[in-house]
């Protein structure tokens, strides 16, 4: 008996949905048709519980977070409760309403980051001043990511806002009064060195009119006193400028080579032989160069000093080696007091710690001194 049409059509949409036209074939289908019902519905689980954990991680962190679309103006399309709070609004349908070029006080800072973003694909810590529902504004911390679709078209701008309003208050105010102070300390500082000088003059001229030895010798160590009252203020000066300006990279043989310039070359012979690198550190380090040279020439009797640098596994030393006496007594060599130099070995080692700067010595007493700097993975590197 032949097949109706409309029985062809179901006969083949049958077999299209089991596979297979038989009752047996389709006992074995349906187990594998179970199988990856199950598998899907653990992957849809698993799905939802991302993007829950997603949700649950952006609504509660403590800073805000905002996606928009890339264009001129740019619909705002997620911002975490964070976010909303900082500008004013209730909730995120609130500040979806708005384009995100709104919430910036000057828009052409958006234009700015756009095209940026579009050359770089990130930007980091960018100070911009939002615009809050009050009429107030709120200076915040920026960085934007963008996001890419499959054929690298930019699709989504995503921000990390952190509202930095109040800690450059802190900030502001901490340099005033970091100024005040050092403005009240370099001006007594002067007038105590006005009136050592004074002092000084006297003396001298007592001293020339005094013939009688004990009153000579007081007068003497009187002034011997004046003279250490005065490396104490100048002490003062030194440590006060220490941290003063922010570490920065710099290059290596250039500093080293303009500290050493007003150094007598023909007391000792200078051997340089320093490679290329930016070092990362505060800007004093020309007076740490400066004062390992001098004391070479003023205490250690060597003929010459050789300044190398050595790259090692995951540190970077600069070596200060000389001919000379060496150092006998090493205990005491970093401490204050120590030296009578007027950025001493003390000195060096508070600037060098600044930015974590290690400072050694591992000569050889008769065989001369070895100051090793040592610079440690991320302080160092070549010039580009």
């Amino acid at each position: 008996m032949g097949l109706s049409k409309d029985d062809s059509r179901q006969d083949i949409l049958r077999k299209k949905i089991i596979g297979l036209g038989d009752t047996s074939h389709r006992k074995s289908y349906y187990p594998q048709l179970k199988e990856q019902i199950s598998e899907l519905n653990l992957a849809m689980h698993a799905l939802q519980e991302s993007e829950n954990k997603y949700r649950t991680l952006v609504e509660n962190v403590n800073i805000g977070i905002i996606r928009s679309e890339p264009w001129k103006r740019g619909h705002i399309i997620q911002a975490n409760p964070v976010f909303c709070e900082m500008l004013g609004f209730n909730d995120e349908n609130e500040l979806l309403t708005i384009y995100a070029t709104d919430i910036y006080l000057h828009p052409e800072d958006r234009l700015e980051l756009m095209r940026e973003l579009r050359q770089t694909g990130k930007i980091k810590d960018r100070k911009v001043v939002f615009k809050v529902m009050d009429g107030t504004t709120i200076l915040c911390s920026l960085t934007l990511s963008a996001q890419y679709d499959s054929k690298g078209n930019m699709i989504f701008m995503d921000g990390v806002v952190e509202d930095i309003t109040e800690k450059e208050k802190r900030a502001e105010a901490l340099k005033q009064a970091n100024n005040k102070l050092n403005l009240l300390s370099s001006i007594t500082r002067h007038d105590i060195i006005n009136q050592i000088m004074v002092l000084e003059g006297y003396l001298y001229l007592m001293i020339e009119q005094v013939k009688d030895p004990e009153e000579l010798g007081l007068l003497r160590r009187m002034k011997e006193s004046v003279r250490s009252i005065d490396r104490h203020i100048m002490f003062t000066k030194d440590y006060q400028e220490i941290g003063i300006q922010a570490p920065g990279w710099v290059n290596l043989r250039s500093v080293l080579t303009e500290a050493i310039v007003p150094l007598d070359k023909t007391l000792v012979n200078f051997h340089i032989d320093v490679r290329d690198y930016l070092i990362f550190t505060d800007p004093l380090i020309s007076k740490v160069f400066y004062n390992l040279a001098h004391n070479v020439i003023k205490h250690s009797n060597a003929t010459t000093l050789t300044i190398t640098t050595v790259e090692e596994e995951d540190h970077l030393l600069v070596v200060f080696q000389d001919n000379g006496i060496g150092i006998e007594e090493k205990s005491k060599l970093f401490k204050k007091g120590s030296s009578s130099s007027g950025y001493g070995l003390f000195l060096s080692k508070e600037i060098l710690s600044i930015t974590s700067i290690g400072i050694r010595e591992t000569g050889i007493s008769g065989n001369g001194a070895r100051f090793e700097l040592f610079f440690s993975r991320g302080q160092y590197k070549n010039p580009v």
